[in-house]
């Protein structure tokens, strides 16, 4: 028994010397494992219990209970101090200077062509103007027929549109036009109908929005494209009205020296037509590929509403005058930062982007 209790005192202070000397939790593992573990020496002299005299073993294996108590609370001591310098050392190495100056954080700001679309409403406002938007997947019939565009109109063949397939044709491998005349909206002039039938007179709404046509992608041209529909009906209104009124909205956005002409042009929904353009602000009227080398830009076309389009609206044409219009701020953001490419405005491209920070 005496020599026992002498090898449970060696052990005791063999862990403590190996203990103050471990400088890591593993060697501080290796320890409890040499001398706790399933094959340590603390455990090897436990064996020996048995071959200790009956009334010794009570005693004895208090004894060795203590030194197995007493070695894992200084192993626990160790790694508890262990740890401790280690979470120092790394709140040490990750300390932040709380008096440096933070991380710049990068603002966003609003794409170029919202921003021009988010002023052309404010000068609109000031003209009485009001948003009245449509949906972007329309009917033939407000998008075509209503606006004096029957399926047999040459002028049908002037937009490029595109049909939402019928439902399970793409998934038989033989994908066609959905019967009941779904499309994507070329333009956003089936908004006028809406907007008739919905408002009282006089009515002055501005209809912002997508349209979508199945056009090749060049400079000038792309097949998901921007609009502003206006849309005056009242029981006095003119074509005079409509030219005073644009050319303010150009020397507005533009500036007083901006060059602006009308045209004869051709639109089903409106008589007369005329064609507005801008003296291009990229090349200075040089020509240039973004205006086709023309010198001018035609930003929107315009006309007195058609009788026609005005009843389908549920307005007597002897009753009522209006006229509308139709714009394009991708091109007149194009001319108001001189940009030369309209695919630049869906580049996603942040070096392009960036540079528009006014638009916040």
């Amino acid at each position: 028994m005496t020599d026992l209790l002498a090898d449970l005192d060696g052990l005791r202070s063999l862990a403590r010397e190996r203990l103050a000397e471990a400088s890591s939790a593993r060697e501080v593992d290796a320890i409890r494992q040499e001398l706790l573990g399933r094959s340590g020496r603390l455990t090897a002299l436990l064996k020996q219990l048995g071959s200790v005299p009956a009334d010794q073993r009570p005693a004895l294996g208090q004894a060795a209970n203590g030194a197995r108590l007493e070695i894992e609370t200084a192993i626990a001591d160790q790694l508890a101090k262990l740890n401790a310098g280690d979470l120092g050392a790394r709140l040490a190495e990750e300390a932040i200077d709380m008096s440096a100056p933070g991380r710049p954080l990068r603002t966003g700001h609003l794409h170029p062509v919202l921003t021009t679309m988010r002023d052309l409403r404010e000068i609109f406002h000031a003209y009485g103007f009001e948003v009245f938007e449509g949906p972007e997947i329309e009917t033939e019939e407000y998008n075509f027929e209503l606006l004096n565009i029957p399926p047999d109109h040459p002028a049908r063949d002037l937009w490029d549109t595109l049909y939402v397939a019928e439902p399970g044709s793409v998934e038989a491998g033989q994908p066609r036009p959905a019967t009941d005349g779904t499309i994507l909206r070329a333009h956003t002039s089936p908004t006028q109908i809406r907007a008739m039938r919905a408002l009282e007179p006089p009515i002055r709404v501005l209809t912002p929005g997508r349209c979508f046509r199945y056009e090749a992608v060049d400079a000038s041209h792309g097949f998901e494209f921007f609009q502003i529909e206006g849309l005056v009906v009242d029981r006095d209104t003119s074509l005079a009205d409509l030219k005073g009124m644009l050319e303010e909205v150009a020397r507005a956005l533009y500036g007083r020296d901006v060059k602006t002409r009308f045209r004869p042009g051709y639109y089903p929904f409106t008589e007369p037509s005329v064609a507005f353009d801008i003296g291009c602000l990229v090349c200075g009227g040089v020509g240039c590929p973004a205006c086709k080398r023309s010198g001018w830009m035609t930003i929107l076309g315009a006309g007195m509403v058609h009788p026609t389009v005005l009843r389908n609206g549920g307005f007597d044409p002897d009753d009522f005058q209006g006229y509308a219009f139709g714009m394009g701020p991708d091109r007149m953001t194009m001319l108001r930062h001189g940009i030369g490419d309209i695919r630049l405005f869906f580049s996603a491209d942040l070096r392009f982007l960036g540079q528009f920070a006014e638009g916040r």
